[in-house]
C-alpha cells in the first residue's frame, strides 16, 4: 500500500468509541477509545471548553449542523442529569452517532482519510450500511487550532458487519488467516446494548446463521445495578461504576463504602445465560464450527457461558479484545487501499 494512503477506523458502540491513531509499516496498530457520550455544550457562557478547560478536560467540541456537542474522555463532565445514552437500533443515523465520529477523526490528527472503515451491529448491517456510508463520505467540519473550525474529507467509507472484524483481526494478528479463510467460524461480539455473532465460512457470512440480539453489557449491567440497589436501599442509575469494577476485577463504591460485588454477580451471569441461548438457537447444530472466537468489551465477562454452552469447542478470545474489531477494520481498509482498483482511483484523483 502506497504510504500516502491514509486509512482509518472507528467503531462506535453503545458504550465506547474505538478508533484507530497510527499504524506504522508492518507494525502494530496504535487505537484509543472514549465513552460513546455526546452531550451539546452548555451555551451559558460560564464554561469555555475550548479555550482553557480543554487543557484539563480531554474533551473536544464538535459541530453537527447548528448543535455543538462534547465529545471525548471527560465527556461525562459535561452531561447534565437528564442526559442519556442512545440506545437504539437507529442509531448510527443520529446526531450524537456523527458528533462520536467527527470526535474521532479530530483525535486522529489527519489531513484526510481515504478510506475509513466503520462497523454496524450484525441485526442493522444490511438495512443501513448503505446509508451510513453515504452520510460519512465527504466533508467534516473538526476544530482546528485556536478555536479554528477545519475541514477533514473523507475519501471512501467501508461499513462492515461489527464481529467480521474481529475475525480480521485474530487472524492477521496470529497468522491463520489462510486457515481460517476456509473453516466455519463463528465470531461472537458482546457490545454495550447488543450481543452479536457471525457464523461465517472464512469472510462469508452465513446470515441465516447470524444475528444480534438486544440486550448486552448494558442488561447485564442493569440486572446488577438493580440487585445492588434493593441491597443498599439507593436507586442506582449510572451502571459505570459496576462496569469499570467487573473490567478490572474489583468492587465498585457506593455512599462511600465498598460493595462486595461477589454477592450480586450471578444476577448479571443469569441475564448473560439468557443472551447466551439466544445466540445458540440461531447458531443451531455447532458440530460444523471450527472456531469460536470472543471479541469486545464483555468477552471475559461471557466467557464461562459460552463455554458452557459449546462444551466440545476451545473458546478463544482475542488479544486486547476491546480493539479487536476496530483493529480489523483498519486492516480490512488497508487491504483495500493496497487494491489495484481503488489505487488507480486514488492516483486519478492526487496526481499532481
Amino acid at each position: 500500500m502506497e504510504e500516502d494512503v491514509i486509512v482509518r477506523a472507528i467503531d462506535v458502540g453503545f458504550g465506547n468509541t474505538k478508533h484507530t491513531l497510527f499504524r506504522p509499516k508492518r507494525g502494530e496498530i496504535t487505537c484509543d477509545f472514549f465513552p460513546s457520550i455526546a452531550p451539546p455544550m452548555q451555551s451559558s457562557g460560564k464554561i469555555d471548553l475550548a479555550g482553557q478547560l480543554y487543557q484539563r478536560h480531554n474533551v473536544v467540541n464538535v459541530r453537527v449542523g447548528n448543535v455543538t456537542y462534547v465529545v471525548g474522555k471527560d465527556a461525562y463532565l459535561s452531561q447534565d442529569a437528564s442526559f442519556g445514552r442512545t440506545l437504539d437500533q437507529s442509531y448510527a443515523m443520529s446526531d450524537a452517532y456523527m458528533a462520536l465520529v467527527r470526535g474521532a477523526i479530530a483525535y486522529m490528527n489527519v489531513p484526510r482519510i481515504d478510506v475509513l472503515v466503520v462497523g454496524l451491529p450484525v441485526n442493522t448491517h444490511h438495512e443501513l450500511s448503505e446509508a451510513l456510508a453515504d452520510r460519512l463520505t465527504g466533508f467534516h467540519p473538526i476544530p482546528g487550532p485556536e478555536g479554528s473550525e477545519v475541514e477533514i474529507e473523507v475519501g471512501h467509507v467501508m461499513v462492515l458487519p461489527q464481529p467480521v472484524g474481529g475475525f480480521f483481526d485474530y487472524s492477521t494478528r496470529n497468522k491463520v488467516y489462510a486457515t481460517l479463510s476456509k473453516q466455519v467460524n463463528l465470531l461472537i461480539d458482546p457490545g454495550y446494548y447488543t450481543l452479536d455473532w457471525v457464523v461465517a465460512h472464512g469472510i462469508k457470512m452465513v446470515n441465516t446463521r447470524s444475528d444480534a440480539h438486544e440486550g448486552g453489557m448494558s442488561s447485564i449491567l442493569a440486572s446488577i445495578a438493580d440487585k445492588i440497589s434493593q441491597e443498599i436501599k439507593t436507586p442506582i442509575k449510572d451502571c459505570t461504576r459496576i462496569d469499570d469494577a467487573i473490567r478490572t476485577g474489583t468492587n465498585p463504591r457506593f455512599n462511600g463504602k465498598e460493595f462486595d460485588l461477589s454477592e450480586v454477580i450471578h444476577v448479571g451471569e443469569e441475564k448473560a445465560r439468557q443472551f447466551i441461548s439466544v445466540l445458540a438457537n440461531k447458531v443451531g447444530s455447532a458440530v460444523d464450527i471450527d472456531n469460536i472466537i470472543l471479541v469486545g468489551g464483555g468477552a471475559a465477562f461471557l466467557q464461562d457461558e459460552i463455554q458452557a454452552r459449546f462444551p466440545n469447542h476451545t473458546i478463544t478470545i482475542a488479544d486486547d479484545p476491546v480493539f479487536a474489531n476496530v483493529r480489523g477494520f483498519q486492516l480490512a481498509g488497508e487491504q483495500y487501499a493496497a487494491s489495484e482498483k481503488f489505487l488507480a482511483k486514488w492516483r486519478s484523483i492526487h496526481a499532481a
